[in-house]
Parts: C-alpha cells; sequence; structure tokens
C-alpha cells in the first residue's frame, strides 16, 4: 500500500532510519513529532517515480500556533497513481476481448499537531482520510499517527519512536460473482469484499552526531520497525552534511528473519533468506530552500528516484 511509500527523499536516502532524527518537514511521513522543532511557515513537496509509470505526490504545509495554545500544525497530502493498465480477466487474461482500461488511485489527507514541552521531550500526533479507487470500486478509513522524541543530554544522543497508519481496517464497497465448481454442479454466487487491514508500523530509533568539525558533521541512526505485514527489519544510515548546505546520504535495512520461503526454482539459493536493501541520496540547502533527492534499486523493476523541495518563511 501507498503508506509504506518513503515520500522524503531524506528519509528514504537514509534506509528509513530517521526516527531517531526527525528534524525537518518532510519527516512528518515517518514520525509527527518531526515538525516540533522547526521555525516559522514551511512548505515541503516531493514526487517519486515509482515502476512501470507509477508515481507518487506529497506535499505538507506546517505553521506556528498561537501561543496561548503552543506547538505546531501541519496539513499533508500524499497521493499515488498507477496511470492507465488493461483490464483482464481470468478467461481474457491477455485484456484482449475486454478491450477496456482502468486505475488504482489512492490518496490520504489529514492533520498534524506536535508540541515541545520541554527542551527534552516532544510528542506530535496526526489523523488522516485514507481512500483507494480502483476502476469502480472503492475503499476508504481513517488512520492515526502518534510519535515522540527525547534528547538525553548524553551528547546529542536522541531517542524517537513511531506509531503510524493505526485505524480500522479497509473494505472495498460492493460485491464480486464467486464461482464453486465441484464434480457435479457449478455455482455463482454474489459476495462482499473483505476486510484488510492497513500498514502499521512501530518504529523505535536512535541518533548522535558521531563526528563533528569546524564546518562538518555526520550524524548517524540506528532503528528497528516491526511492521504488521513483514518482517521486523533493522534500519541503518548516515548522514553527512558540510557547512549545513551540502548533504550526502546512505542507507541500508534487513530483515531480522530469515525467510520460511524457499526459492521455487532453486532451493539452495539463498537469496530469499532475508531481504536487504541499500539507499542512497543527497541534498542542497540554499538559504531557506532545501532540494533532497534520493535513489533506491529495486534490481529487476529499475530504479526508484525521488525529488523533494522544501522552503520556509
Amino acid at each position: 500500500m501507498f503508506l509504506k511509500m518513503d515520500m522524503s527523499p531524506r528519509t528514504a536516502a537514509l534506509g528509513r532510519a530517521a526516527v531517531g532524527i526527525s528534524d525537518d518537514i518532510s519527516g512528518i511521513f515517518l514520525n509527527p513529532v518531526a515538525i516540533a522543532h522547526i521555525e516559522g511557515n514551511q512548505v515541503f513537496f516531493s514526487e517519486m517515480e515509482y515502476m512501470v509509470d507509477m508515481r507518487a505526490l506529497a506535499g505538507v504545509f506546517s505553521f506556528p500556533l498561537p501561543k496561548h495554545m503552543g506547538g505546531r500544525a501541519a496539513v499533508h497530502y500524499t497521493g499515488f497513481f498507477s496511470g492507465d493498465m488493461k483490464k483482464t480477466t481470468a478467461t481474457d487474461i491477455d485484456g484482449e476481448m475486454t478491450d477496456e482500461n482502468f486505475s488504482w488511485n489512492e490518496f490520504a489527507i489529514g492533520v498534524t499537531y506536535a508540541r515541545a514541552f520541554t527542551d527534552k521531550f516532544s510528542i506530535g500526533m496526526g489523523a488522516k482520510y485514507v481512500r483507494t479507487d480502483v476502476a469502480d470500486f472503492s475503499a476508504q478509513t481513517v488512520a492515526f499517527d502518534v510519535g515522540t522524541m527525547y534528547k538525553t543530554g548524553f551528547r546529542n544522543l536522541r531517542m524517537g519512536m513511531s506509531t503510524t497508519n493505526f485505524g480500522p481496517d479497509m473494505k472495498f464497497h460492493g460485491k464480486y460473482d464467486n464461482t464453486y465448481i465441484s464434480s457435479i454442479w457449478q455455482v455463482r454466487l454474489s459476495e462482499e469484499y473483505g476486510y484488510y487491514a492497513l500498514p502499521i508500523s512501530f518504529q523505535v530509533g536512535i541518533a548522535d552526531e558521531v563526528y563533528t568539525a569546524e564546518n562538518m558533521r555526520v550524524t548517524a541512526a540506528l532503528d528497528y520497525s516491526h511492521p504488521n505485514d513483514l518482517a521486523e527489519r533493522v534500519h541503518i544510515g548516515a548522514e553527512f552534511a558540510y557547512d549545513e548546505m551540502f548533504f550526502i546520504r546512505g542507507g541500508f535495512f534487513m530483515d531480522m528473519d530469515k525467510s520460511d520461503i524457499p526459492d521455487p526454482v532453486n532451493p539452495d539459493d539463498t537469496a530469499l533468506d532475508r531481504f536487504n536493501e541499500l539507499r542512497f541520496g543527497a541534498g542542497v540547502k540554499l538559504s531557506n530552500f532545501n532540494v533532497d533527492y534520493a535513489w533506491q534499486d529495486l534490481e529487476d523493476l529499475e530504479s526508484v528516484h525521488r525529488i523533494g523541495v522544501s522552503a520556509a518563511f
């Protein structure tokens, strides 16, 4: 589901090891506390070119709330668009007889509130409306995010936690024809679609500056994630900054448990034992304007490119 896509190029380039960093507007998708310490009004836009001409867009606008309320708020949008695809059926696997196209589109729009209660502890929370449209069918629900950040006071070590996409299961509206076949008869029944869960994820992480100099900084991050639809994962990322103007980032994550699924072609192949992936990216900051880029290799499905821009005013 599109809610698992990293719409922040910075987060993606760090291998999603960013819960403990979460200090810029783009981090709101992974940890809603990310906006707690930013200043002024800020905007963020990103685009991701996905496989087979699919793409995703995201945008955030964050602003300070009145002093008597405290904290900051943000409104954000994420959209996924498949483009036109040929409709196929069980009896028309090439779609030549049907000769129809359809699309798979999804979007989420939400609000987030974050506040620093002390100089060490911050909390953020958000709610969003989620909708999926596939051909003539649709599903919708609401989801919630919550995250915290704690600065330990030791060096610049901070600890973050987030739970994202927590909410009721989704279900497509409408019915479909299901055919039951036995050796004697064939029965076709109209049935409702079943429920399916949101991609809920719990993630904790730490981050610290492992090297600092007059004009240079290296920040390292280590995260652990527990999604409800994948194996538990460990994420490792690092960001090199020169004069807080030029940035180079790299990240790595892998499943903590080996897969129980053998390779159907070559049972001796261990490639499926433990999924892992490398990601890289870069960024530049000019005054109050940022441009970030991330690259992800999907091997046979080619590369995924993300680009994002943000500005403060």
